[in-house]
C-alpha cells in the first residue's frame, strides 16, 4: 500500500489551549489530593479521567481530507507524521507547515 501525502496548517499554542491544559493540570492535582483519602479514591479517580479531554484539546490537531476517497471528518493529532483515514484505511503521510498569517 502506498503512501498519500496531504498537506495541513499548524495550530497556533492561543490562550484556548493554554487554559484547558491549565484546567487538566488542576483537575489532576486536586484529583489526586482526593485519593489520598479512603473516602475520596473514587472521586478523585473520576476527576483524573474527567481532566483527560483537557489535555487531548490542549495538544491540539488538525482536520484533513483523505486524498483517496474524500472522506473530510479524518482528524490527526499535533506532530504526527502519519495518519490512516477512516474510511478507506489509506496510509497517509501528513506534511506540517506553519500557519499562513503567522508574522516572523
Amino acid at each position: 500500500m502506498e503512501y498519500k501525502t496531504v498537506t495541513v496548517s499548524k495550530q497556533r499554542f492561543g490562550a484556548s489551549r493554554i487554559v484547558c491544559l491549565i484546567i487538566g493540570i488542576l483537575l489532576v492535582l486536586v484529583g489526586f489530593l482526593l485519593s489520598l483519602t479512603i473516602i475520596g479514591i473514587i472521586a478523585g479517580g473520576m476527576l483524573i479521567i474527567f481532566s483527560l479531554p483537557f489535555f487531548a484539546v490542549a495538544k491540539g490537531g488538525a482536520k484533513y481530507t483523505c486524498p483517496n476517497c474524500g472522506y473530510k471528518h479524518n482528524g490527526v493529532a499535533s506532530g504526527s507524521v502519519n495518519a490512516t483515514c477512516r474510511r478507506c484505511k489509506q496510509n497517509i503521510a501528513v506534511d506540517w507547515v506553519d500557519h499562513p498569517d503567522k508574522v516572523v
